[in-house]
């Protein structure tokens, strides 16, 4: 297949400054990104190509690839993770049920549609839209979302999960607007400032938590924590912060569960305790589990983690 000319290699931040968002952006360029567009197959070639394997209805899908092709996203744990239609042809990749494949998700692959969807299809379970067109696909990225896979884990990322779905009732309550450029009638997705909050597409309720929001800002939690504390107080959180953590063991007494939300993970019904504002302006997420209390303090600074013997251990 022929490429098309262009830089060999170069930063997807500036390559794709045109079609993704100035957040999106950025987000690329903090993962590491990297575009390679003499890795795109050149339009008139991948049409052929794909006309030889089945599929004619490909206008979307030649669009996706000059904006896209040769775009490489590292995963969280350093896999390269490539994106481009013409790329998935020469890995041997084939049509499914009128879908090209289009880029790498870690075990799995994302596929394209006549109309510029993005799908899942792993050949097991039934096929699902991910989103309607792949710059939503990047655009969701940047605030955290990868679905299929979750990873949630990048350093300075926050994410709150709770074990009901209030996403748009929580929106309202903090001001957070319906992102049209993060939203599509797969999903709605809302936003204040760093704040994004969203409940799962219909495909990932059994495998993710009813209602999530994500932010780099500690003072985006703690405003989150105090909202749910006045309107929703009997839904529970859990908070996760991305990176590597340390933690240390006390030998001194626990500290009494502060008054606060509840602290419940949304699949795992063990673990309990409390999330409650502290003085210096974090949250403290207080947690009871077996023979163990564990206090995270987290503040703008990271996450805190000290583990104590609960006394009737």
């Amino acid at each position: 297949m022929g490429v098309s000319s262009g830089k060999e290699g170069g930063g997807a931040a500036e390559s794709l400054a045109g079609v993704l968002s100035p957040r999106a952006t950025a987000w690329l360029g903090q993962r590491g990104a990297a575009r390679d567009p003499g890795r795109a197959t050149a339009p008139e070639a991948l049409r052929e190509h794909l006309g030889r394997l089945g599929l004619t209805d490909v206008g979307a899908m030649l669009r996706f690839e000059e904006a896209f092709g040769g775009l490489c996203i590292p995963s969280a744990e350093g896999e390269a993770l490539w994106f481009g239609i013409g790329l998935q042809i020469e890995r041997g990749a084939r049509p499914r049920k009128g879908r090209a494949a289009m880029g790498d998700f870690p075990h799995g692959t994302y596929w394209m549609d006549a109309r510029g969807q993005v799908v899942v299809d792993d050949g097991v379970v039934e096929p699902f839209v991910l989103a309607e067109d792949a710059r939503r696909l990047f655009e969701r990225f940047a605030i955290g979302q990868e679905y299929p896979v979750c990873a949630f884990d990048w350093p300075g990322r926050m994410a709150v999960e709770m074990t009901v779905d209030v996403a748009a009732e929580l929106a309202a309550a903090m001001g957070a607007r319906r992102v049209d450029e993060l939203s599509d009638g797969c999903q709605a997705v809302f936003q204040r400032g760093d704040l994004a909050i969203w409940s799962p597409p219909a495909f990932a309720e059994m495998s993710v938590a009813p209602c999530t929001a994500v932010a780099s800002d500690i003072a985006s939690v703690c405003a989150l924590v105090a909202a749910v504390r006045k309107g929703f107080p009997d839904v529970g959180l859990s908070v996760r912060v991305g990176g590597a953590h340390g933690e240390e063991r006390s030998g001194a007494p626990a500290p009494e569960m502060p008054a606060g939300v509840p602290y419940e993970r949304w699949d795992d019904g063990e673990p309990t305790g409390a999330i409650a504002l502290s003085d210096d302006g974090g949250v403290v997420q207080w947690i009871a589990s077996g023979d163990e209390v564990v206090v995270e303090q987290i503040s703008q600074d990271g996450l805190r983690r000290v583990r104590f013997r609960r006394a009737e251990a």
